[in-house]
């Protein structure tokens, strides 16, 4: 089940990110910059566990940010990196934003989803803040990749609208 996360989570979420930080693959988060972003992550339960994380950042215009992304590696291939990422998209969707963003090493994985790869400069020079405190700063081999929430949003009043037909050809 995914939900919103909630104080008592904090401890959970920086855990499992420390275990994905410590080899660059997620950003390092402090315990306390959780806690003050609590609202703004969501977990993964299963079994009355917190087995996984991810939150998403506002602030650059209309673009959202898909970030935090964790998963206990005793939980991987299960489908709850997937299951996360398409309730991330639901949730951007909810925004006024127009594209969902992440910097990732999981190319396949997004692909899969609908998100496209981006050259990492077209997105704004304030995504890179966080960049001074990874480490691999200095040589990123991360993929920037991004999906259209737009292009979501009219595909979906198009499934949606009585009045719309649709053929195959």
């Amino acid at each position: 089940m995914i939900r919103k996360a909630k104080n008592k989570d904090a401890e959970f979420i920086h855990n499992l990110i420390c275990i994905f930080s410590e080899t660059g693959k997620v950003l390092f988060r402090s315990l306390d910059e959780i806690n003050k972003n609590i609202s703004s992550f969501w977990v993964y339960e299963k079994d009355d566990q917190v087995v996984g994380t991810y939150s998403l950042k506002k602030g650059w215009g209309r673009l959202v940010e898909l970030r935090s992304l964790a998963v206990n590696p005793r939980y991987s291939r299960q489908g709850i990196g997937t299951k996360m990422i398409k309730a991330s998209i639901e949730e951007a969707l909810s925004t006024e934003c127009d594209e969902l963003f992440v910097l990732t090493y999981v190319v396949p994985m997004f692909k899969t989803i609908g998100f496209s790869t981006v050259d990492k400069e077209t997105l704004p020079q304030k995504v890179w803040n966080d960049c001074n405190a990874c480490l691999h700063k200095e040589n990123c081999n991360e993929t920037a990749m991004i999906i259209s929430l737009t292009f979501l949003r009219q595909t979906k009043l198009l499934e949606t609208s009585p009045n719309v037909t649709t053929t195959a050809t």
